[in-house]
């Protein structure tokens, strides 16, 4: 099958570029454990008054440093803008194949290689010094697991978003910069959502944000319900739908003014 030939040649394209990684991996795991440090003073004397308990609070951090290579940094725009900008958008949308499914088959091959080789190996390191929250039934697992899957195809196709727009806009790292710092304020990556004013975070829960990060957090964490997993459910159909009706219209355009 044509898309499991282009996750295939995503995948071993990573492979190139193994040292580079490892080194990317210390600095996540470094910001993981600057991240818990953080949480350790805040936590302080005050967990009495905290959702979170300080075992809790680095079971978080250290699930969220892991969850990022899956959920979080995936290819910029997945790399449609470049493709504007050379003029070979014409030809990647006139192979017969869809367009759309093409890109986040090429994507799905880059975030596999990034969970057995950042993902996982962080996840391992978190354990080994600082612990790391496992399900408590192999249920549980499943849940989380779908949980993480469900978030990386909304960051996948939040992505394809940026991206596509590119046929309007040309450059989108603009949007890319912005996209990513509503991701980290508003996903739960640094403060947990639950933290927020009640009000405020009633609202942030169901953007999309939450469910690319938080939900995922809370699944694993057995904190959070299953059913909060309908939220990414939503996410990922609202966001396919509108995908393929930006494509069809960016097609349109390139048609009309020629490629």
């Amino acid at each position: 099958m044509v898309y499991w030939e282009l996750a295939k040649k995503g995948f071993a394209i990573h492979l190139q570029y193994r040292l580079s990684h490892i080194i990317n991996n210390l600095g996540s795991a470094i910001f993981g454990f600057v991240y818990m440090g953080i949480w350790v003073g805040v936590l302080a004397g005050k967990e009495h008054v905290s959702p979170y308990r300080v075992e809790e609070m680095l079971h978080y951090m250290a699930f969220m440093q892991s969850l990022l290579w899956v959920a979080t940094f995936t290819t910029p725009g997945l790399e449609i803008d470049r493709a504007v900008r050379t003029g070979a958008i014409s030809l990647e949308m006139a192979r017969p194949v869809s367009f759309y499914g093409m890109k986040l088959s090429q994507e799905a091959g880059r975030l596999a290689y990034n969970l057995l080789h950042r993902s996982l190996p962080l996840a391992l390191v978190f354990a080994l010094t600082t612990g790391i929250h496992v399900p408590g039934s192999a249920t549980e697992a499943v849940w989380a697991a779908v949980s993480v899957l469900l978030a990386a195809w909304i960051n996948s196709n939040m992505n394809y978003l940026i991206g596509i727009t590119a046929c309007w806009t040309v450059e989108i790292r603009w949007a890319h910069l912005t996209y990513h710092t509503l991701l980290f304020g508003l996903g739960g990556q640094l403060v947990p959502i639950d933290l927020f004013p009640e009000v405020l975070a009633s609202v942030i829960l169901y953007l999309p944000f939450a469910s690319i990060l938080y939900i995922p957090a809370q699944v694993w964490l057995g904190k959070g319900s299953p059913d909060m997993m309908w939220l990414q459910v939503a996410w990922c159909v609202v966001l396919a739908l509108l995908n393929l009706r930006v494509t069809r219209r960016a097609r349109m355009k390139l048609e009309i003014q020629g490629g």
